[in-house]
């Protein structure tokens, strides 16, 4: 009787164990770590980010190589194809401005460093001449020979204003020396507004905008030559 019940226990215990070990996994709808994987193949690019919830698409550890389904880093590499771009780092949030990503990004290296910014910017007014110092500072921060520097897509509720936003990173990347590629070319309406089922609230790419973006970032990374074209000189401190 006294072995049963033993055996009794630890059958509970095991069960007990188990279930607190799945209860402490990964749940389905938590974002999956996909950054510091090289390619197998042993050729690659390496390429770090900077952003907000474009990049990050809900994930709160973006810094720990965890994005969301919705996030552009998932589709830079062309399906079907052997993978040739590695993400190694970065940071992203959600409401995220320039200044904070300045503040939070930690020193790092890779080939590129890809920037996708400015969008929770334009709606606090921060003014363009003080994103594109946070910009620089970024640049000083991360030692990459390529900076890429993308436009954000589109906001159904300030079209003229990220039209405007855009056109001034175009100019920014041409005065420093950084890579420009209008990647939300491919989100946008005639009118400037997200295209009909890349978008579900006028502001964030879904799944499908994602696609388009990574696909226009991996595009960039992978046909440019990566060469040391940034200026990263001229950086001022953050105030």
């Amino acid at each position: 009787m006294g072995t049963r019940k033993t055996l009794l226990v630890l059958a509970c215990l095991t069960l007990f164990a188990g279930l607190l070990g799945l209860s402490g996994g990964p749940r389905a709808n938590e974002p999956v770590p996909q950054a510091f994987a090289l390619p197998a193949n042993g050729v690659h690019t390496t390429f770090m980010v900077a952003g907000d919830s474009i990049t990050a698409a809900g994930s709160h550890t973006v810094a720990a190589g965890n994005v969301g389904e919705a996030s552009w880093v998932n589709y830079v590499n062309t399906p079907g194809a052997p993978a040739t771009l590695a993400w190694t780092g970065g940071w992203a949030l959600g409401g995220a401005q320039s200044g904070d990503m300045a503040a939070a990004l930690h020193h790092g290296s890779a080939d590129a460093l890809v920037l996708l910014a400015g969008t929770n910017d334009l709606a606090h007014g921060t003014p363009h001449a003080r994103i594109a110092q946070n910009l620089v500072r970024i640049t000083s921060i991360v030692q990459a020979p390529r900076v890429l520097l993308s436009s954000v897509p589109p906001r159904d509720d300030a079209v003229e204003a990220t039209v405007g936003y855009n056109d001034f990173l175009q100019q920014l990347a041409l005065d420093r020396g950084w890579l420009f590629i209008d990647a939300a070319a491919g989100l946008r309406s005639e009118e400037d507004t997200f295209a009909e089922g890349l978008s579900e609230d006028g502001v964030h790419p879904n799944v499908a905008g994602a696609r388009i973006l990574g696909a226009a970032i991996g595009q960039a990374l992978t046909t440019k030559p990566i060469v040391a074209d940034a200026n990263t000189n001229g950086t001022e401190p953050l105030g």
